[in-house]
């Protein structure tokens, strides 16, 4: 009784902890840790004496501007006339099925792999011995299509065109983009204004901040790089009920009577665990590590690109700031006079000042 009190305590235990930390968030938490209730760390842009470093980190999700779809096929038969025969079918009806979707020939292509003969083995049995020879049985093909779209909703229809084909491989589906520099000059664009933005906050402090080196980056990720995986179940009592009472059995018998009770507890609470479905999913990058995103309201995967500016400045109060200009003023001056000898700057001085 004592065994089954504790049980129904820790399944309730276990399923107040899951039910407190799945409010709208998904299976994935299954996969993971718990959720973490830890304040979120703050990056604070530091001073190094008179110095400071401001960064700007920006994101912009950008839909592809085609796809290739990539898929792998394999024909087998008694000799390579009819492997290649049947291949150049399955071929056609792929290329019909396709054009009356709208894709043409010209965004078709066939890489052919390999044609391999294969074998297998022929047993022999005499009288004192079995012998297993291998013989030829015929010959295989692999070939794989690339499928170039515009659209990403035709990917559905494309693989059940494949389908019909006798084509179940889906290999992988390639993201394209046209004219990265002009995504690229949006971004820096951004990131200036980011960077503007926290220098004011400087300057309502009566700080002046003056330039003086700068480091930035360009980044890329496809969506073929952000999947992950991962397999969301939820056990059944056995596995504690076991552990519970192994736990009174070491507290409440010797050592022989325990021995015994466990090999009897072995041959009645056999555990036999289930395969798990494993999940495949898109995980974007996460936005908070971002002083901004572009294009952050998006549903389908997408190609994410990121810049990352840096720029360092000395820092001065407003005494320091007048008479950093002043000496600028007066080395501009004072670069007229380079290469000129004392009497030049003299009568060149009473020419400015009229006296001449």
């Amino acid at each position: 009784m004592k065994i089954f009190r504790t049980l129904c305590l820790v399944v309730v235990l276990i399923g107040l902890q899951l039910a407190s930390s799945a409010q709208s968030a998904g299976n994935y938490l299954y996969g993971t840790s718990s959720v973490s209730t830890d304040k979120v760390p703050i990056l604070i842009n530091t001073s190094n004496g008179s110095t400071v470093n401001l960064k700007a980190e920006v994101m912009m999700n950008v839909k592809a501007s085609s796809y290739t779809v990539i898929f792998a096929m394999t024909q087998s038969g008694a000799d390579a006339f009819e492997v290649d025969s049947i291949m150049g079918m399955r071929l056609r009806h792929i290329r019909m099925g396709l054009a009356q979707l709208g894709i043409s020939d010209a965004d078709i292509h066939v890489d052919a792999v390999s044609v391999v003969p294969t074998y297998e083995y022929r047993i022999e049995r005499k009288r004192f011995s079995t012998t297993s020879t291998e013989i030829p049985t015929g010959f295989e093909m692999k070939k794989n299509i690339h499928v170039l779209f515009k659209k990403h909703d035709l990917l559905d229809k494309i693989i059940s065109e494949m389908a019909y084909a006798n084509v179940y491989d889906m290999v992988k589906v390639e993201y394209n983009i046209d004219g990265a520099q002009t995504y690229y000059e949006e971004l820096r664009k951004a990131a200036l204004s980011v960077i503007e933005t926290k220098k004011e906050t400087y300057s309502q402090l009566q700080f002046h901040l003056v330039s003086y080196n700068v480091a930035d980056g360009f980044n890329v990720s496809y969506p073929m790089e952000r999947y992950k995986s991962y397999t969301a179940f939820h056990s059944g009592a056995s596995p504690y009920m076991v552990s519970m009472i192994t736990a009174d059995l070491d507290a409440s018998l010797d050592k022989a009577q325990r021995t015994a009770q466990l090999d009897k507890l072995n041959r009645e609470f056999t555990i036999q665990t289930s395969e798990k479905n494993k999940t495949i999913f898109y995980d974007r990058m996460p936005y908070n590590q971002f002083d901004k995103v572009l294009n952050s309201d998006v549903a389908e995967p997408c190609i994410q690109f990121f810049y990352t500016l840096q720029v360092g400045y000395t820092i001065m109060t407003d005494e320091q700031y007048k008479i950093s200009e002043e000496n600028k003023v007066l080395n501009k001056q004072n670069q007229r006079y380079v290469g000129m000898t004392k009497k030049q700057i003299r009568r060149l001085k009473k020419l400015e000042n009229g006296k001449l």
